[in-house]
């Protein structure tokens, strides 16, 4: 009956190093070489020498130098004699391979020569490569899961705080109208309600409207526009919202731009830009202007107002940001914009100057803005 040393003399140890891409190798102290047998391993990592020989300094100018100092160390306990065995994951380059390798090398010390130094080792250096590329891949799916849940916790944080805002104005004028005894009071306290009433239908129609996006289940509608009325209209809808001190116009081009679109999109996009701009023009003006390229309407929407940092920039478009935590908002809103911009296949630019103002430039395709199904009425997208 066969020992499982005899199964492993006959023939099955090679099958087992070809398996597992190891190398066995031999280091001899004295004469300061390894030698190693690197036909064990996947020839897309080395060329398959049946023996290849190394002095030590070679071995480690094969190493990272972010490894070496480490591997220096255990060769030293192992050569004093104050280990016997030891490992190490490193990433190197193997015979004449270029590129570097992740290996798990294995050393164990075997006889000892004179002033009880270790004289000779042997060991194997198995490729990992393959595992270390899993692992990155796990990392970095779980610090992305681990930046989802920080969002959705800063997420939860800020919705309460901004839900708390207008609720507790809705509590508090809804109180002080009960108590009103005059009708000037009572319309007061009824104007403060409906505008936090509306703040809090605006929170949830930009938290709804974000969910669609991400799930893919936005609906975009094809009608015709006159996007001059379009604009011109949200432009009206939007003057309540501005201070006191800002004129706000739109510069019909006089010149009809008539598209296949949805209204209602393109009405939501311009309020969230124009509620920005009123929110931080404090005075002078906010223009909206269109003209007509070759392949789109472009829509400019300018404001004299606080204007951004490069920072606030490269970060609006980001969920739940906010460049001032001071003013009131869910920072959602230009999050939805670009997904509703890019739903459409068109573009959208920011530019800005602290205390100059900011200029927001979108693109509307006038031509080929839905599928070729001309008789077709609604086109809902899903990507």
């Amino acid at each position: 009956m066969k020992t499982l040393q005899d199964f492993f003399t006959d023939n099955h140890m090679d099958e087992v190093l070809h398996s597992l891409n190891t190398i066995p190798w031999h280091f001899d102290f004295q004469q300061n070489v390894i030698t190693s047998n690197l036909s064990y391993i996947d020839t897309r990592y080395t060329n398959g020498l049946s023996f290849h020989q190394l002095s030590f300094e070679q071995f480690t100018e094969a190493i990272l130098p972010e490894f070496r100092e480490e591997m220096l160390e255990i060769y030293s306990r192992v050569k004093n004699g104050l280990t016997t065995h030891a490992s190490i994951e490193m990433r190197m380059r193997i015979g004449e391979s270029q590129l570097p390798v992740w290996v798990e090398v294995n050393i164990v010390a075997k006889e000892k020569g004179e002033g009880g130094l270790v004289a000779k080792a042997v060991g194997s250096a198995t490729i990992i490569q393959e595992r270390k590329e899993a692992e990155i891949v796990m990392l970095r799916a779980q610090r992305k899961a681990e930046q989802a849940n920080m969002i959705k916790t800063n997420f939860l944080s800020n919705m309460t705080h901004e839900f708390r805002t207008p609720l507790n104005a809705i509590l508090g004028f809804s109180t002080i109208m009960a108590h009103s005894t005059t009708i000037e009071e009572r319309m007061q306290c009824l104007g403060a309600i409906q505008t936090s009433g509306s703040q809090l239908i605006q929170m949830i129609e930009d938290v709804i409207e974000l969910s669609k996006l991400e799930a893919n289940e936005v609906e975009l509608r094809r009608n015709l526009i006159d996007l001059n009325i379009l604009l011109e209209k949200s432009v009206e809808e939007a003057k309540p919202m501005r201070k006191p001190a800002v004129t706000m116009s739109y510069h019909n081009t006089e010149v009809p731009i008539i598209l296949h679109g949805d209204e209602a999109k393109i009405m939501l996009v311009m309020k969230q830009i124009l509620d920005n701009a009123c929110k931080f023009t404090e005075q002078g003006t906010i223009d909206v202007y269109c003209h007509k390229s070759s392949e789109n309407a472009v829509v400019t929407i300018q404001d004299t107002g606080a204007g951004m940092s490069s920072e606030t920039i490269h970060h609006m478009f980001d969920r739940f940001y906010k460049g001032n935590t001071f003013v009131p908002g869910t920072g959602l809103g230009m999050s939805v914009v670009r997904g509703l911009v890019e739903l459409w296949n068109g573009t959208i630019k920011v530019d800005s100057k602290q205390n100059k103002g900011t200029s927001v430039t979108f693109t509307i395709p006038l031509h080929a803005f839905f599928f070729q199904n001309r008789t077709q009425q609604e086109v809902k997208y899903h990507f």
